[in-house]
């Protein structure tokens, strides 16, 4: 099969919908057939898009897409798209024929998506369609890993779909909303949140009812309004709706891809609230933003302090924030809601935008949301919750605080989540497209990553929608596995010593366990470098003439300063100084306790902190309960001939001269007052 054309549809697909370009944007891959018409016109694609997917299908075949999957196989990249692009465009060129012809029957999708790739109806059926449905699961799934940076992902979750749409949903979901409707939604948006002024961003359900009555006026597309009315769409289009209205910034204005996205982040730190920008990857060390505010980058990270911008507070988080610069937009979506999490590059919490089971989070909700939090919590949460309803200063007036959330099952929180609608669904867990192992006490990473020992066999974490139905090992697992819940415990099972496969749909899940690690095979033969005293041979060899291979490195005395000292110094000094035996001194600054420490579950002490010293020995000076205390760190004599730009060290020397009896300390003040003369 020549899968020329195809490639070449692939690349253009991936640059259009999938580039970096969409950082931070919502990215709906709409085609219909006067977009792929067009698409082939400006790009000069010698072969339409239909036909170079026609070409690499098997028409006549059971398993008719096989082709295109083993394409997909050998071309995998974790930084390229998976290569079933063109045939998922193919799929929502489908979906926009069966928005559009007036037809009310989910089976009409595949008569459209047969006359499209076949030539005529009833060749490529629902039954042939499993694995499509699969491709745009996997293409979600690559796209979450990226986090915003190729978009963020409007590919409904399997447990969103009605069952009915379990294989067309995913097409139908991108056949809703073209480019030019996109556009208007800023302001339609807009003009909702001041005729409705409860919680936003408000359900999708709602959203449609509004577009039912003013569509019209805000001039979007009749395609758009027709799948609006359209049974099997309209759950779709409140789903689409959604996903924008959770990212929407407040502002009535559209900003297009290719712009670079800040994300502007609700920052909390020694009790108070504050702003930080965060761009997927580090851009330009400043930029000038609208209003005055300017962002400074935060040394190499992708992290922005924001000078000149007003401290969070009711309205700003209600209402939501843009900022826009030369080339660079910044802003946050319009909530009730807050969800922070502990950022460890940083050392504080800083806001998410998705709750992760298993972690612990800070809630801050405004007046409008607090019933529905309250609700989710006490139906999902794990015990410990605090809330805080007293009135803190460093909160936004009338908003709660609740601290140490943790929800430690996925499946538990949605259903709780769709229950209430509201604010809190913005905020819910990322779908889970497919099964896959975690936990587990792996014997040997370094040799392979899904080896365990037995008895401590991972959790299976089922994907979103799953059914329970899957084979181990070949059989039907005894008990079945739970569809909805906490994980699987495969340690629970009593498997054996040797390989695991778990099966489900079109999926399989592999690992091994041992009850030992493997033992590392000796080689036979060892490569190193011949040497004689401070010579060795340039290239290497596996021939041992009597005098030993030199393998790693020989360092010498030129490697002594490569590995640093660390050195113990006491907390609550009042002056720290290192008087080094070369004739350097210098301060040493006590680090702060880090925010984490507290929260380790054996808390060590925190008397001591550390101070690296790389390739010179001393002392370490420090003024506490109003004395001099000097404690050694390898030192030497002091090997340096006496100089007036030596008098701040011999300064250091003589201001704790007591602090120690030590004979090699006693050198060290005859050399400083030596510099004094």
């Amino acid at each position: 099969m020549d899968f020329t054309p195809y490639a070449a549809w692939q690349k253009v697909l991936e640059e259009a919908f999938f580039s970096p370009a969409w950082d931070g944007h919502p990215v709906v891959m709409y085609m219909d057939d006067d977009e792929a018409a067009d698409m082939r016109r400006s790009l000069s694609l010698e072969v339409p898009l239909a036909e170079a997917v026609s070409r690499v299908i098997a028409v006549g075949s059971t398993k008719p897409y096989e082709q295109v999957e083993q394409y997909e196989l050998i071309h995998r990249s974790d930084d390229r798209a998976p290569a079933v692009l063109p045939l998922l465009a193919c799929s929502v060129i489908a979906a926009t024929r069966m928005a559009n012809d007036g037809v009310r029957r989910a089976t009409n999708y595949h008569s459209h998506f047969s006359q499209l790739l076949a030539g005529r109806e009833g060749v490529l059926t629902s039954a042939k369609h499993q694995s499509v449905a699969g491709m745009w699961q996997r293409l979600a799934s690559w796209q979450h890993r990226w986090g915003t940076y190729r978009g963020i992902c409007t590919i409904p979750s399997p447990a969103d779909l009605p069952h009915n749409q379990a294989r067309i949903g995913y097409a139908l979901s991108q056949a809703v909303l073209r480019g030019t409707d996109r556009q208007l939604l800023p302001k339609f948006f807009e003009a909702v949140r001041q005729h409705h002024r409860t919680v936003w961003p408000l359900p999708g359900a709602v959203l449609v009812e509004y577009l039912e009555k003013w569509g019209q006026a805000y001039s979007f597309s009749p395609k758009f309004l027709r799948a609006v009315r359209h049974p099997e769409f309209r759950p779709l289009v409140e789903k689409i709706l959604g996903n924008f209205a959770n990212v929407w910034d407040g502002s009535p204005y559209f900003v297009g891809q290719g712009i670079p996205r800040a994300e502007l982040l609700v920052r909390f730190e020694s009790r108070k609230l504050g702003w930080l920008a965060k761009l997927s990857k580090p851009g330009e060390p400043e930029y000038e933003l609208s209003g005055g505010v300017r962002m400074r980058r935060l040394g190499e990270t992708g992290y922005y302090a924001l000078d000149g911008l007003k401290l969070p507070d009711d309205r700003s988080l209600r209402t939501g924030v843009q900022l826009a610069g030369e080339g660079i937009v910044v802003g946050r979506p319009a909530s009730s809601l807050v969800v922070l999490r502990q950022n460890n590059d940083l050392d504080c919490f800083t806001s998410v935008d998705r709750f992760v089971p298993g972690e612990q989070h800070m809630l801050l909700a405004a007046p409008e949301a607090q019933r529905d939090v309250e609700t989710v919590l006490e139906r999902a949460a794990s015990p410990g919750v605090e809330p805080k309803r007293g009135r803190l200063s460093w909160m936004p007036e009338g908003w709660s605080l609740h601290h140490r959330v943790v929800f430690d099952d996925a499946v538990t929180l949605r259903q709780a989540i769709r229950d209430v609608q509201g604010a809190m669904l913005a905020v819910q867990p990322p779908p889970q497209y497919k099964p896959y192992l975690q936990g587990g006490l792996p014997l040997a990473p370094k040799f392979n990553k899904h080896l365990y020992l037995v008895g401590g066999e991972p959790d299976l974490v089922l994907p979103d929608g799953a059914t329970g139905e899957a084979l181990l090992d070949g059989q039907p697992p005894r008990p079945p596995f739970k569809a909805r819940g906490v994980p699987v415990s495969l340690w629970q099972r009593g498997l054996s010593a040797g390989e695991h496969r778990i099966q489900m749909e079109d999926t399989e899940v592999t690992f091994h366990t041992a009850e030992e690690a493997p033992a590392a095979a000796d080689p036979e033969r060892v490569a190193g470098f011949r040497h004689s005293g401070t010579r060795a041979d340039a290239f290497a060899t596996t021939k041992d003439e009597g005098t030993g291979l030199l393998r790693g490195a020989q360092l010498g005395q030129a490697g002594s300063g490569a590995v640093p000292q660390v050195a113990f110094c006491r907390r609550g000094a009042a002056r720290t100084v290192f008087v080094a035996s070369d004739g350097r001194a210098w301060e040493v600054t006590e680090p702060v306790t880090p925010m984490w420490w507290e929260r380790l579950p054996e808390t060590p002490s925190d008397y001591y902190f550390e101070v690296e010293l790389r390739g010179c020995g001393g002392w370490i000076v420090q003024f506490r309960r109003g004395a001099w205390h000097v404690d050694p760190v390898s030192p030497r004599e002091p090997d340096f001939s006496a100089g007036p730009e030596h008098r701040g060290w011999a300064a250091a020397v003589l201001e704790a001269e007591e602090g120690s009896g030590d004979p090699l300390w006693q050198s060290y003040v005859r050399r400083a007052r030596e510099v004094r003369k």
